[in-house]
């Protein structure tokens, strides 16, 4: 089976996938955008020959407004609300829409269309700003060439990050003008929430909705409201109800294709059998039917957990690529040889169009090679100065021009893809280095470790001789890795018989708070914890949650919803399995309660419990069948390091099979069996090793 990703133009870093094989062919699109954004690119999808493909279809009822015009509507709000000494709230999704809209702000003031004023942005928002500005090489070109010179793209003098609450709380009560950019963005939790609740009552403020708002989100009540006319405007949010006297707007800002565009890609792909997917139920139905008028295939609308089998008697054939004309050599290509290799390409062919590895075998050899020799090549062509990678697709290589083979030759600095390689080797295990990057133009290694203060204070000798034996500088993450820390402080407290709670991060402080059901060893844990990773940890024991009688509801009514789940906390609250997400279902008319735990084979466990807890709320509540694979990778990975497992290659779930594996596990059979009793246990289902 061969996979092609192809850039999806929605968030950073989304793709649509294309499987081919002998059997078949299968496009999935995933969120897209045809849009270019001012973050990333549209979507780069090539003519493909799909037998089967899935499309989204968030948007598939309706067609976007012009995204320059919606943009400018936006920019107009906000002038008149800064102009009339008012606050502006924009409640965006934390991913994806609110770095647009920070950027179109930061444009706004740069082209003087919008006065300088401040701009706060809070919640998770401010940690994806910084996952984004981690990998340039996913947005547009002119934001990576500033973040390649170390520049931020989203916060300046203007652009700021809230804090803490004590800033927000600040922010709220001031009277300076400003606007607000925080999750989340249909108002269903978050800093957002508050900042909203704030705003309901200021006539000279306004609220900015940008993105899309469930059926059963705030956002969408809210918006309700926006056309209202009426002298009172009640609004209901967490069983409070406001009367709104500040402006509401909905602006188009989709990262997703509208009716249009997701017909165009169905059309000029013409797969033989075709799925709709992500939308709602109402919208799938209206774009499936209007798409069978324009053109005879199979078209699916599937149903949640609903399985298809797809047999595919005669696959369409592929486009085939242009055969590339061979030098014919048949010595060993050398890393001297390349050079020989840079001039047939730069004589014969196109200059300007990316190779792989592949292809550049191929040129010189023909198509005879195996993955050895391929490995062995790729080696060469990233240590070479006549061959430099594609930023944006590093297993492209285009042939280096005459300046920049002299510029690297002279330098004396090793060429970036051979540091990075080096650096993964030069770093050992326990330092904790999990992910490379770099600045090309200011010769700046970026590393990032688990844990940045333990290795600033123990490493600092390695990291000199990284950079005396690499020419390059090292500049080092200030973030943590959150989840690596999460999984320590499980493994801290599990020697305790300690289950963790909610684990908070604030990165300010370095600090992290996890909530305990009880408070025992509390500072061997964190002394522990601080000499691990050079954070502190505070333990903080869970508040008891109490269940007034009055609000168990009237026989035949079910509780309220809030306080349903409040129960549901309470009964599992000593349990050996926890509850990892409560959510509201929604079947038809009827509402329902659903549970996820970290497998469906946990929750039925539970199955007579539950069914007295439905009976006792009044709610129908189910049990999620799908898997948290997250939990499980965390799970897998902490017995391993219980049972002193070091040496193990790659934790993967087997949705097919509904078991775990991990490959190339270095102890013995008595050691495997151990681990494999305690995940069945856990999970109730099975690990491979």
């Amino acid at each position: 089976i061969k996979a092609t990703f192809f850039s999806a133009g929605h968030i950073l870093g989304a793709s649509s996938i294309y499987l081919t094989s002998d059997e078949g062919s299968f496009f999935y699109s995933g969120d897209f955008s045809i849009t270019p954004q001012l973050t990333v690119e549209g979507a780069a999808i090539p003519k493909l020959r799909p037998d089967v493909a899935v499309f989204e279809s968030t948007y598939g009822d309706r067609l976007h407004s012009n995204r320059q015009g919606e943009e400018k509507r936006l920019v107009d709000t906000v002038r008149k609300v800064i102009e009339e000494k008012g606050k502006i709230l924009i409640p965006a999704f934390a991913l994806g829409r609110a770095q647009e809209v920070i950027l179109i702000l930061k444009r706004a003031i740069s082209k003087k269309e919008l006065p300088e004023f401040p701009v706060y942005i809070d919640g998770m928002v401010k940690d994806v700003c910084t996952i984004y500005e981690n990998h340039p090489n996913y947005l547009r070109n002119t934001h990576m060439k500033k973040l390649l010179k170390g520049n931020h793209i989203f916060t300046d003098d203007c652009v700021v990050k809230v804090s803490d609450h004590a800033m927000r709380k600040k922010i709220m009560e001031s009277s300076e003008p400003c606007c607000i950019i925080s999750s989340s963005g249909m108002l269903t939790g978050g800093p957002s929430q508050e900042y909203a609740k704030h705003l309901f009552s200021q006539e000279n403020s306004f609220i900015a909705i940008t993105g899309y708002q469930d059926e059963e989100a705030p956002g969408r009540n809210l918006l309700a409201l926006a056309d209202d006319e009426s002298e009172e405007k009640l609004f209901t949010l967490d069983g409070v109800s406001y009367n709104v006297k500040c402006g509401i707007g909905k602006y188009g800002l989709s990262a997703h294709a509208d009716k249009s565009q997701i017909t165009s890609l169905v059309t000029n792909m013409a797969p033989r059998r075709i799925f709709f997917n992500h939308g709602e139920a109402k919208v799938i139905a209206g774009l499936a039917s209007d798409v069978a008028k324009e053109m005879y295939a199979q078209i699916e609308v599937p149903s949640n957990n609903e399985v298809f089998e797809m047999n595919i008697r005669n696959p369409r054939k592929q486009l085939q690529r242009e055969k590339l004309v061979s030098m014919g050599r048949h010595d060993e290509l050398t890393s001297e040889k390349l050079q020989d290799l840079r001039q047939y390409i730069v004589n014969k062919l196109d200059v300007k169009k990316g190779y792989t590895v592949e292809e550049l075998f191929e040129l010189w050899h023909g198509t005879d090679f195996n993955q050895e020799q391929l490995k062995c090549l790729n080696r060469l062509l990233n240590q070479s100065v006549y061959f430099k990678h594609d930023y944006k697709r590093t297993y492209i290589f285009h042939p280096a021009t005459d300046d920049e083979i002299v510029e690297t030759k002279d330098s004396g600095v090793m060429e970036i893809n051979e540091m990075l390689s080096y650096a993964n080797e030069h770093f050992p295990k326990e330092t904790g280095l999990y992910k490379t990057g770099a600045r090309f133009d200011e010769k700046m290694a970026i590393l990032n470790f688990n844990y940045p203060l333990m290795v600033k204070a123990k490493y600092t000798l390695l990291i000199d001789e990284f950079e005396q034996k690499t020419g390059w500088s090292v500049e080092i993450n200030d973030y943590c890795n959150v989840n690596a820390a999460k999984m320590l402080i499980t493994e801290l407290l599990d020697i305790h018989r300690l289950i963790p709670g909610k684990v908070s991060y604030y990165h300010d402080t370095d600090s992290f708070v996890v909530k305990v059901s009880e408070l025992m060893q509390e500072e061997s844990i964190a002394n522990r914890f601080y000499e691990l990773t050079g954070m502190t940890l505070k333990l903080e024991k869970e508040k008891a949650v109490f269940i007034n009688r009055q609000d168990l509801g009237q026989p035949g009514q079910p509780m309220e919803q809030n306080e349903a789940f409040k129960l549901i906390d309470l009964y599992f609250k000593d349990k050996d399995h926890q509850i990892y997400r409560k959510s509201i279902k929604k079947n038809g008319s009827q509402k329902y309660i659903e549970l996820s735990f970290i497998t469906g084979q946990i929750g039925k466990r539970y199955e007579e419990q539950i069914r007295k807890l439905a009976e006792t709320t009044g709610w129908e509540i189910t049990i999620n069948s799908m898997a948290n694979n997250f939990e499980l990778n965390a799970l897998a990975r902490q017995l391993l390091a219980r049972y002193s497992v070091e040496e193990f290659g790659k934790i993967s779930f087997l949705p097919g099979e509904n078991s775990m594996k991990v490959k190339d596990v270095k102890t013995s059979d008595e050691v495997k069996n151990l681990i494999k009793a305690d995940f069945l246990e856990a999970t109730g289902i099975t690990i491979a090793l």
